[in-house]
């Protein structure tokens, strides 16, 4: 036992705590942060979808690590539980009374992008985004000029008159991987009309219609294997 224990640690090969830092209006956030034990100037942040935890990336990044990344997995504001992880940044903007919108929640990305920032001198961000934050990871990437490049499942028009992604999104050049379910494909190709990368990857999976954020790359998925091959495809040239 003792041996298959120490066998699987080696394997793994990160290590794994629980970190906080502060939103621009005084928030904790939380997140787990994986670190490879290679040395890595390469952070991938995690954003879960609404009503989720960082608990959606448990299985996600531990695959991520073996490829070499960092990976940060956020809780934002605008959530709740998921995998049996509850969501603390949630819980203390809810007793805090601070706004808990998902559009307040790109407070929480912003952060966690300046968190890595202070971890090492030179870092390169990747973000990670699952529905609605799919949809802020890919505005973010468009407002700053320091994002190497995002991964965005299941990206949509989440905040009513607040915000037209569709029209956040014009100009955008980033490299990104775009992958939803094939019932969703269409809306999303209309709602990245406006982007002008040149390294663009939507993907939709052939197997099944396959399940909306970034879920469809959990073992449960039926899709799993397809936006996998997928995603590693696209991250093979990031090194």
């Amino acid at each position: 036992m003792f041996c298959l224990f120490v066998c699987v640690l080696t394997t793994h090969a990160y290590t794994q705590r629980l970190v906080t830092f502060p939103a621009s209006d005084g928030l904790l956030v939380s997140a787990d942060l994986y670190e490879t034990e290679e040395e890595s100037h390469r952070y991938l942040l995690l954003f879960h979808q609404a009503e989720y935890s960082r608990g959606e990336f448990q299985q996600i990044a531990t695959r991520l690590i073996k490829l070499g990344f960092n990976c940060l997995a956020v809780d934002l504001r605008y959530g709740n539980e998921i995998n049996f992880i509850n969501n603390e940044t949630a819980m203390r903007a809810r007793q805090g009374a601070f706004d808990v919108n998902m559009l307040a929640a790109k407070k929480d990305m912003m952060a966690a992008i300046n968190y890595v920032k202070t971890l090492q001198d030179s870092v390169s961000v990747f973000l990670l985004g699952s529905s609605f934050s799919a949809s802020l990871s890919l505005i973010i990437a468009n407002e700053i000029p320091d994002i190497t490049a995002v991964m965005a499942f299941s990206p949509g028009e989440f905040f009513d008159v607040e915000l037209s992604v569709e029209q956040s999104l014009k100009g955008l050049s980033v490299p990104m991987f775009v992958g939803c379910p094939r019932s969703e494909y269409y809306y999303v190709m209309q709602l990245l009309s406006g982007v002008k990368s040149k390294n663009k990857v939507v993907f939709r999976p052939e197997g099944s219609d396959g399940l909306h954020g970034a879920k469809t790359l959990w073992w449960e998925s039926a899709t799993r294997d397809e936006f996998w091959l997928s995603l590693l495809f696209f991250l093979k040239d990031f090194k």
